[in-house]
Protein backbone atom coordinates (compact mmCIF):
# COMPACT_ATOMS: atom_id res chain seq x y z
CA UNK A 1 0.00 0.00 0.00
CA UNK A 2 2.83 1.98 0.42
CA UNK A 3 4.36 2.47 -2.87
CA UNK A 4 0.98 2.91 -4.56
CA UNK A 5 0.17 6.48 -2.98
CA UNK A 6 4.00 7.98 -4.16
CA UNK A 7 2.73 6.50 -7.90
CA UNK A 8 -0.90 8.12 -7.43
CA UNK A 9 0.65 11.21 -6.82
CA UNK A 10 2.75 11.16 -9.75
CA UNK A 11 -0.23 10.38 -12.10
CA UNK A 12 -2.06 13.52 -10.63
CA UNK A 13 0.86 15.65 -11.58
CA UNK A 14 0.86 14.83 -15.19
CA UNK A 15 -0.71 17.10 -17.87
CA UNK A 16 -4.06 16.40 -19.43
CA UNK A 17 -2.76 15.22 -22.54
CA UNK A 18 -6.45 15.13 -23.82
CA UNK A 19 -6.75 18.70 -23.79
CA UNK A 20 -2.89 20.61 -24.28
CA UNK A 21 -2.94 21.66 -28.42
CA UNK A 22 0.91 21.91 -29.07
CA UNK A 23 1.79 23.33 -32.49
CA UNK A 24 5.55 22.47 -33.67
CA UNK A 25 6.12 22.96 -29.20
CA UNK A 26 4.15 26.08 -28.60
CA UNK A 27 1.05 25.62 -26.64
CA UNK A 28 -2.00 27.07 -26.84
CA UNK A 29 -1.46 29.73 -29.65
CA UNK A 30 -1.61 30.41 -33.52
CA UNK A 31 1.42 29.64 -35.59
CA UNK A 32 2.68 33.20 -37.03
CA UNK A 33 5.79 31.10 -39.04
CA UNK A 34 4.35 29.71 -42.84
CA UNK A 35 3.12 25.81 -42.79
CA UNK A 36 3.76 25.58 -46.05
CA UNK A 37 7.49 25.89 -47.43
CA UNK A 38 8.48 24.73 -50.97
CA UNK A 39 11.27 24.24 -53.31
CA UNK A 40 10.83 24.02 -57.18
CA UNK A 41 13.13 21.87 -59.42
CA UNK A 42 11.74 21.91 -62.93
CA UNK A 43 8.25 20.58 -62.97
CA UNK A 44 8.18 19.55 -59.82
CA UNK A 45 7.73 20.93 -56.37
CA UNK A 46 9.11 19.47 -53.26
CA UNK A 47 6.89 21.03 -50.21
CA UNK A 48 7.04 20.42 -46.14
CA UNK A 49 3.82 20.92 -44.78
CA UNK A 50 3.45 21.43 -41.04
CA UNK A 51 0.55 19.71 -39.76
CA UNK A 52 1.59 19.17 -36.42
CA UNK A 53 -1.54 20.86 -34.94
CA UNK A 54 -4.61 18.75 -33.51
CA UNK A 55 -7.30 21.19 -33.77
CA UNK A 56 -6.66 23.18 -36.90
CA UNK A 57 -5.70 21.45 -40.56
CA UNK A 58 -2.86 23.50 -42.48
CA UNK A 59 -4.72 24.32 -46.39
CA UNK A 60 -2.86 23.98 -49.08
CA UNK A 61 -3.85 25.86 -52.91
CA UNK A 62 -1.87 23.60 -55.45
CA UNK A 63 -2.60 26.04 -57.99
CA UNK A 64 -0.87 29.72 -56.16
CA UNK A 65 1.43 27.14 -54.51
CA UNK A 66 0.65 28.08 -51.18
CA UNK A 67 -0.85 27.85 -47.66
CA UNK A 68 -4.40 29.71 -46.82
CA UNK A 69 -5.17 30.62 -43.32
CA UNK A 70 -8.09 29.76 -41.63
CA UNK A 71 -10.44 31.99 -42.04
CA UNK A 72 -8.94 32.68 -45.99
CA UNK A 73 -9.57 28.79 -46.65
CA UNK A 74 -13.00 29.37 -45.16
CA UNK A 75 -14.06 32.44 -47.23
CA UNK A 76 -12.27 32.03 -50.27
CA UNK A 77 -13.39 28.18 -50.62
CA UNK A 78 -9.90 27.95 -53.03
CA UNK A 79 -7.97 25.44 -51.08
CA UNK A 80 -7.36 22.15 -52.48
CA UNK A 81 -5.72 19.61 -49.91
CA UNK A 82 -5.77 20.38 -45.77
CA UNK A 83 -3.20 18.30 -43.39
CA UNK A 84 -4.18 18.07 -39.95
CA UNK A 85 -2.05 15.08 -38.45
CA UNK A 86 -1.93 12.06 -40.22
CA UNK A 87 -5.44 13.24 -41.79
CA UNK A 88 -5.14 14.34 -45.71
CA UNK A 89 -8.73 15.89 -47.21
CA UNK A 90 -9.47 17.30 -50.42
CA UNK A 91 -12.00 20.18 -50.34
CA UNK A 92 -15.42 18.44 -51.56
CA UNK A 93 -17.98 15.88 -50.74
CA UNK A 94 -17.88 14.88 -47.32
CA UNK A 95 -15.08 17.55 -46.35
CA UNK A 96 -16.93 20.37 -48.04
CA UNK A 97 -19.87 19.56 -50.23
CA UNK A 98 -19.93 23.15 -51.82
CA UNK A 99 -16.09 22.27 -52.69
CA UNK A 100 -15.63 20.75 -55.98
CA UNK A 101 -11.84 19.17 -55.87
CA UNK A 102 -11.88 15.52 -56.85
CA UNK A 103 -8.99 12.75 -56.41
CA UNK A 104 -7.76 9.75 -58.43
CA UNK A 105 -5.37 7.56 -56.70
CA UNK A 106 -3.00 5.79 -58.90
CA UNK A 107 -1.59 2.55 -57.05
CA UNK A 108 0.82 1.34 -59.85
CA UNK A 109 2.21 4.42 -61.46
CA UNK A 110 5.34 5.79 -61.32
CA UNK A 111 5.31 9.39 -60.59
CA UNK A 112 8.14 10.61 -62.84
CA UNK A 113 6.42 9.36 -66.35
CA UNK A 114 2.61 10.65 -65.43
CA UNK A 115 2.49 13.66 -67.74
CA UNK A 116 -1.04 13.48 -68.72
CA UNK A 117 -4.27 12.88 -66.15
CA UNK A 118 -6.71 10.32 -66.28
CA UNK A 119 -10.03 10.89 -67.67
CA UNK A 120 -11.82 8.80 -65.26
CA UNK A 121 -11.54 7.34 -61.83
CA UNK A 122 -12.05 10.87 -59.44
CA UNK A 123 -13.91 11.01 -56.53
CA UNK A 124 -14.66 13.42 -53.81
CA UNK A 125 -13.83 12.43 -50.16
CA UNK A 126 -16.42 10.57 -48.19
CA UNK A 127 -17.23 10.18 -44.60
CA UNK A 128 -14.03 9.28 -44.96
CA UNK A 129 -11.14 11.42 -46.79
CA UNK A 130 -9.80 9.53 -49.88
CA UNK A 131 -6.42 9.85 -48.84
CA UNK A 132 -7.17 7.93 -45.96
CA UNK A 133 -9.15 5.16 -47.23
CA UNK A 134 -8.66 1.89 -47.43
CA UNK A 135 -8.65 2.10 -51.09
CA UNK A 136 -6.67 5.24 -51.47
CA UNK A 137 -4.79 5.52 -47.86
CA UNK A 138 -1.41 7.19 -47.95
CA UNK A 139 0.08 5.43 -45.18
CA UNK A 140 0.75 2.21 -43.58
CA UNK A 141 0.80 2.23 -39.93
CA UNK A 142 3.34 -0.26 -38.18
CA UNK A 143 1.92 -0.88 -34.27
CA UNK A 144 5.01 -2.28 -33.57
CA UNK A 145 7.14 0.38 -33.59
CA UNK A 146 4.44 3.24 -33.57
CA UNK A 147 5.72 4.82 -37.08
CA UNK A 148 3.69 5.91 -40.34
CA UNK A 149 5.47 4.53 -43.68
CA UNK A 150 4.42 6.11 -46.92
CA UNK A 151 2.85 4.07 -49.43
CA UNK A 152 3.62 4.82 -52.92
CA UNK A 153 0.63 5.88 -54.21
CA UNK A 154 0.42 8.50 -56.81
CA UNK A 155 -2.59 10.71 -56.62
CA UNK A 156 -4.23 12.37 -59.59
CA UNK A 157 -6.09 15.79 -58.06
CA UNK A 158 -8.43 18.02 -60.08
CA UNK A 159 -8.21 21.41 -58.46
CA UNK A 160 -10.62 24.01 -57.29
CA UNK A 161 -9.71 25.76 -60.21
CA UNK A 162 -10.00 22.70 -62.74
CA UNK A 163 -6.89 21.83 -63.47
CA UNK A 164 -4.54 18.74 -62.81
CA UNK A 165 -2.16 18.10 -60.28
CA UNK A 166 -0.14 14.99 -59.87
CA UNK A 167 0.79 14.26 -56.14
CA UNK A 168 3.23 11.94 -54.17
CA UNK A 169 3.51 11.48 -50.33
CA UNK A 170 6.92 11.71 -49.11
CA UNK A 171 7.79 10.75 -45.14
CA UNK A 172 5.70 11.92 -42.48
CA UNK A 173 8.90 12.85 -40.52
CA UNK A 174 11.38 15.59 -41.03
CA UNK A 175 14.80 15.25 -40.53
CA UNK A 176 14.69 15.69 -36.96
CA UNK A 177 12.56 13.04 -36.89
CA UNK A 178 9.28 15.32 -35.97
CA UNK A 179 5.64 13.71 -36.90
CA UNK A 180 3.49 15.84 -38.76
CA UNK A 181 5.77 17.30 -41.05
CA UNK A 182 4.84 16.16 -44.32
CA UNK A 183 7.17 16.05 -46.91
CA UNK A 184 4.84 15.69 -50.90
CA UNK A 185 5.66 16.19 -54.17
CA UNK A 186 3.25 17.75 -56.78
CA UNK A 187 3.30 18.45 -60.30
CA UNK A 188 0.83 20.06 -63.09
CA UNK A 189 -0.25 17.87 -65.80
CA UNK A 190 -1.90 18.03 -69.43
CA UNK A 191 -5.65 17.49 -68.63
CA UNK A 192 -7.27 14.15 -70.20
CA UNK A 193 -8.33 13.25 -73.49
Amino acid sequence: MKRLVPLLLLAACAPDLRQTDCFDGVCGELPTEPLFSFTISGDVVDALVDATSKTLPTYIDLDERKELKFDEAEVTNAWDLSFQRDKVRANGGGTNPQGVVEVAVLKNQDFETLTRAPASGYQKDGSEPVFNTVEGGWYYYDIAVHRLTTLPHVYVVKTSKGDFFKLKMGSYYDGNGTAARVAVQFAKLSAPE
